[in-house]
């Protein structure tokens, strides 16, 4: 079986300006939660193909869990700053959470998820990060 590595493949995550009213441990926080985000959706992709059938349960409410911290934080702070596209953005991590969500529903029914899905969960994770974020962090920047 053919194992595929995906950490090499993962772009530069998006780096926060320092704002004198945000702590660079605040931004050192946003990256790892994005890192938590791509590096569990990883292992689960690995592990599923690894083993067909392995119980995702805890995985995908851990995932779940992370990924509404990290959307209510973001979305709280864009509220804060004004930040112009906060809709369109807060839309996006709507449709990442339905997915996600659809997902752990559909595994939670008995029917299984295949690394293909879970792919394609990371990529939609890793267009939000360079298309929405980039847009936001530009708009920090300004």
């Amino acid at each position: 079986m053919e194992l595929h590595t995906y950490k090499h493949d993962t772009p530069p995550l998006p780096h926060m300006p320092i704002d004198p009213h945000r702590s660079n441990e605040s931004r050192l926080a946003c990256d790892s939660r994005y890192r938590s985000i791509i590096g569990q959706l990883d292992a689960m992709i690995v592990l599923v193909r690894e083993k067909p059938g392995v119980d995702l349960t805890r995985e995908l409410d851990r995932l779940l869990d992370v990924m509404m911290e990290h959307i209510g934080s973001e979305n709280s702070y864009m509220e804060l700053v004004g930040f112009p596209q906060a809709t369109q953005h807060r839309l996006h991590h709507q449709f990442l959470c339905g997915n996600t969500a659809e997902l752990a529903r559909r595994y939670g029914k008995g029917l299984d998820v295949l690394p293909d899905e879970l792919a394609d969960i990371r990529l939609l994770w890793l267009e939000h990060i360079h298309v929405h974020d980039r847009a936001f962090e530009e708009f920090l920047e300004s």
